[in-house]
Formats: structure tokens, sequence, C-alpha cells
């Protein structure tokens, strides 16, 4: 996978759709706020320590400090587990459809010219 695009992160209600290499979900079909939360319980069930403190990893983050590869040195901040995906391809944009009420319009006015036309006459 190349390297010069961009993963986003999901919003816990999208929707997943993993046909196999799935962990903690039986269900091929899951929400990412789902298999986050199963994440975090098999985490839990697993810590013997395990509080509320821990829930940050999931939520707003918890405190630490990276040290980045920009050289900028150790930086204090937030850290939080989030779900990102990138599109194999770029999706196509669906043409541009004219509406119902364009379409009346459309008729209406086909209408008044064809009218005009014939009083005219």
């Amino acid at each position: 996978m190349s390297h010069d695009r961009r993963f986003t992160p999901l919003n816990d209600d999208e929707v997943l759709y993993v046909p196999s290499g799935r962990i903690l979900m039986s269900n091929p079909t899951f929400k990412v706020g789902e298999f986050l939360d199963s994440l975090a319980q098999t985490v839990s069930d697993r810590e013997a320590d395990w509080s509320e403190d821990h829930e940050g990893w999931f939520a707003d983050g918890v405190d630490c400090q990276v040290m980045r590869l920009t050289g900028a040195g150790w930086q204090q901040g937030h850290v939080r587990l989030r779900v990102e995906f990138v599109p194999s391809k770029e999706p196509e944009s669906l043409p541009e459809r004219s509406s119902s009420r364009d379409r009346v319009r459309l008729r209406a006015k086909t209408v008044t010219s064809e009218t005009d036309d014939f009083t005219e006459l």
C-alpha cells in the first residue's frame, strides 16, 4: 500500500464490512463504535488493574509524551485509539442529475414558449 494516501478516522456510527481477517467481531458487518467497545472490553478483561482512567484510550485520550520523527524532541500531549480508513481507489463522482423541480420548470418554460409562439401566429 502506498504511503502517499491519507487514512482518515471513521466515526463511531460508520459501518465496516470485513469478510475475512476479523478480530474481536464474529459478524462481518459492524459499527466502528462496536469494534472499539469490544476492544476496550477485551483489554479491560485482561488487565487486573483496569480503571476508569484507562477509558481515555478510547475517548478523549490519555496523557503522554511522544518523540516525533520531525526532530522536535519530546512533546507533551494525549493519545487515543481510533479506526482509520483509506480507499483502495478514489471514488468516482456521480453525474449531476437535475431535480424533478428543475424538470417541471423546464417543461413549464417549454409550454409557455410554445403557447407564446402560437399566439403570435
